[in-house]
């Protein structure tokens, strides 16, 4: 059960070494206007429901 144990924990630890220090999938120089426009109108919703 220890053996276990550490290995998950490396495991763990591990990936969320990777995870950290590489870049995500893809370009990073791409801008993703799906995500902008998304922020975007999140953002007004947010905005006019504030005022109420």
């Amino acid at each position: 059960m220890i053996t276990f144990l550490i290995t998950l924990a490396v495991i763990v630890a591990f990936a969320t070494f990777v995870t950290h220090y590489n870049a995500p999938a893809g370009s990073s120089n791409i801008i993703d206007r799906d995500v902008q426009r998304l922020q975007a109108d999140l953002s007004a919703m947010h905005g006019r429901t504030t005022n109420i």
